[in-house]
């Protein structure tokens, strides 16, 4: 039994949604939620869906009955790190083969306290006596959608980083792809009994493969959306975060999602929807994560490309451009 932590926030929903493509799978695969509402669908679709506590030992314990390997999709929570600590304590105990967690980029910094928190996780999961592997993401290319409403009215793109400030975003999809070709044995379509030796106690950086400045961001943008005025201005990290919290009264953004969460439960799973999707308005700190990267990358020149995500699937990841091509129009301003 493979199971999925976070199944109700975007990075678990994503490969929950990725992974259940594979119908013979999806009875191993449980899932771990706060908010069962998301996760509705996958129950439907025959995943088993635990409605949790992450905090609360007897939920963890029979969460994890049976389980052999977990995917730790480390959520955007005030308490993601003591949800994580009492996650791992209660894997080990019940004897868990292997954990896949996925962290992010930004767990190399020193000064950051919620990329920090990243940290913290993975050396909970690295002192485990259990197999690891642990992923670290660069941006999203999906976390622009929240963006759209922006764009959409002012016609500009808004980033606290000044417009020579390279970054290396990667999608869902490819991130997706390289956990499913580190957890799955394709060649009896089943879970691997344990992580291979190349990637047992790895840490893989995940970038794209393209390195771009938000001067460059707006002319993709341009190019996709047929809108030649658009334009880059820097914003102060205050007024970006100001623009996230008021996002969730934003009507025309409220819509979006209602329509989203409908295609959610509509889903067959068999394609790859949830690149589409923005999933709801960010969290203080998802807020305060994005906005700490954006510094990060700004002091440090961090966001380099890596290509361990082509060596590990031996594709090519796909480019930011195309995200912008496919959604093109959630980005157009309006007339």
């Amino acid at each position: 039994m493979l199971l999925i932590t976070e199944a109700d926030q975007y990075m678990g929903y994503a490969i929950a949604s990725h992974l259940g493509r594979y119908p013979a799978l999806r009875s191993k695969i449980r899932l771990l939620c706060k908010n069962k509402t998301i996760c509705l669908n996958f129950e439907h679709k025959g995943m088993d869906v635990h409605c949790v506590d992450y905090n609360h030992p007897h939920h963890l314990s029979l969460a994890l009955r049976g389980v052999d390997h977990i995917i730790l999709a480390v959520g955007h929570d005030d308490t993601r790190v003591s949800m994580a600590k009492h996650l791992i304590q209660t894997a080990v105990q019940s004897g868990i083969k292997s954990i896949l967690l996925v962290s992010h980029v930004g767990a190399a910094s020193h000064t950051h306290e919620t990329l920090q928190q990243y940290a913290d996780i993975e050396r909970l999961v690295i002192d485990t006596d259990c197999q690891w592997t642990i992923l670290r993401p660069d941006w999203l290319n999906q976390n622009f959608h929240l963006w759209a409403p922006y764009i959409e009215k002012h016609r500009h793109l808004p980033l606290p980083i000044p417009d020579d400030t390279e970054m290396c975003p990667i999608d869902m999809k490819d991130i997706c792809k390289v956990i499913e070709q580190l957890i799955l044995d394709k060649s009896n379509k089943n879970w691997k009994s344990e992580l291979d030796d190349l990637h047992n106690g790895q840490v893989y950086t995940l970038t794209g493969s393209q390195v771009v400045n938000p001067k460059e961001l707006v002319q993709m943008l341009s190019q996709a959306t047929g809108y030649t005025k658009m334009e880059y201005k820097p914003t102060r990290p205050m007024d970006l975060a100001y623009y996230f919290n008021e996002l969730k009264r934003d009507i025309w953004f409220d819509a979006r999602i209602k329509h989203e969460k409908a295609q959610i439960y509509r889903d067959d799973l068999l394609a790859y929807d949830y690149c589409s999707k923005a999933f709801g308005a960010p969290s203080a700190i998802h807020i305060q994560t994005m906005l700490e990267y954006f510094d990060w990358i700004q002091k440090t020149a961090s966001s380099i490309c890596v290509p361990h995500a082509p060596m590990i699937t031996s594709l090519p990841c796909r480019s930011l451009r195309k995200f912008f091509s496919e959604n093109a129009n959630t980005f157009k301003p309006r007339v």
